[in-house]
Formats: C-alpha cells, structure tokens, sequence
C-alpha cells in the first residue's frame, strides 16, 4: 500500500467511521420508531448514488481490512442506491421483513456501530504500518 493509499483509507476511516456509530446507535435505541424513518430513507437514490460513486473514485484499492470495508461500503452505497431508483419496491420489501424479523434490526444497528467504531479507530488512532 502506498502512503498515498494509506492517508485515503484513513481519511475515509475518519469520515464513515463515526457516522457508522452514530448510525448504528440510532438504529438501535430507536428501533420502534424505524417505520416512521424508512420512507425519507428510501427516497435518497440519487444522493445515495453520488455519494458511493464518490467514496469509490476516492477510494478504489482493497490491501487491508480496512480498505476492504471501505470500498465495500462504497460499493455497497452504489447497489443500494440503483436499487432505489430502479426498484423501489425490492428494497421497501427488504426492508420492511427486515423490520418485522424480530432482533434483527438490533443486530444489524450493533453490527453497524461496531464496523464505525473499528473504522474509527483506524482512522484517528490506529498507527500508520511501517514502510518497507
């Protein structure tokens, strides 16, 4: 991994991280009340398609688990957000069995936050590997 490609993972790592804790959180302390949170979820195609096609062009390379989980979740944000502009209906029915699934939705938010919370570390307190 270049230095270059290191000080991108990390600056990613610093961005997502903490918005993936607090996403996380959200999740799970207001999992109830998530019915009323999907529909203006689900109207963010385009928004959603911008911001993985960006994450991606910024942050393209797959040399450590780090980097792996940032660009899966880039390219995780442009399948979702196609889907949503081309099938709106496929994922309010995932989404809608995945409400109805009993803890899942608690699973899911802890996961979330656990992944920000690792990208977190990385990202602000992580030392950078040493160069060959």
């Amino acid at each position: 991994m270049t230095e270059a490609q290191a000080n991108t993972t990390r600056f990613c790592a610093r961005v997502i991280g903490p918005l993936m804790v607090v996403i996380g959180a959200i999740v799970i302390v207001r999992a109830g009340d998530l019915a009323l949170l999907i529909p203006a979820i689900l109207q963010d195609g385009p928004l959603a398609f911008v911001t993985g096609v960006v994450l991606i062009a910024a942050h393209h390379h797959w040399n450590n688990a780090a980097a792996i989980a940032i660009s899966l979740l880039g390219v995780i944000t442009i399948v979702r957000s196609v889907t949503l502009m081309f099938a709106p209906s496929v994922l309010a029915g995932l989404v809608h069995t995945a409400l109805t699934g009993g803890p899942s939705v608690i699973i899911t938010g802890a996961i979330t936050a656990l992944i920000g919370a690792w990208l977190r570390f990385v990202g602000w307190f992580a030392k950078p590997a040493a160069r060959s």
